[in-house]
């Protein structure tokens, strides 16, 4: 059973989706950065993603591609909120692809970065 437990734990670990959303308040600009992750059996069966209702709590979804470009724009809204932003410049996309075990799994991932507008903050 004890063999068990880190096998399991890293099946879970490998399995899960997740989306998260990163802040950074350096050289008087903040930005932004979202990734929304999603595992797939043979790049066409969603085995998990990551929940774009709950950014940052390591919850997925179990068989639902989460892994869109309208998700993460609804994270970036989120995000503008969160901080109070009034709007959202210099919005940039990209994707990445990883296989595991040659193709039989694949991880897709969405990045979506972009400067926040602050009220504060004057603009150039």
């Amino acid at each position: 059973m004890k063999r068990l437990l880190p096998l399991v734990a890293a099946a879970a670990t490998l399995l899960s989706g997740c989306a998260t959303v990163y802040y950074s308040d350096e050289g008087g600009k903040s930005t932004v950065e979202i990734c929304n992750r999603g595992w797939y059996l043979l790049n066409l069966i969603p085995l998990a993603s990551g929940d774009p209702d709950a950014p940052n709590d390591c919850k997925c979804r179990m068989f639902t591609q989460t892994t869109t470009l309208a998700n993460n724009v609804r994270m970036l809204d989120w995000a503008a909120t969160e901080r109070n932003a009034t709007g959202v410049k210099d919005v940039t996309t990209f994707t990445t692809d990883e296989s595991v075990l040659f193709i039989l799994f694949k991880r897709h991932t969405i990045h979506t970065s972009a400067e926040l507008i602050l009220p504060d903050r004057k603009e150039k």
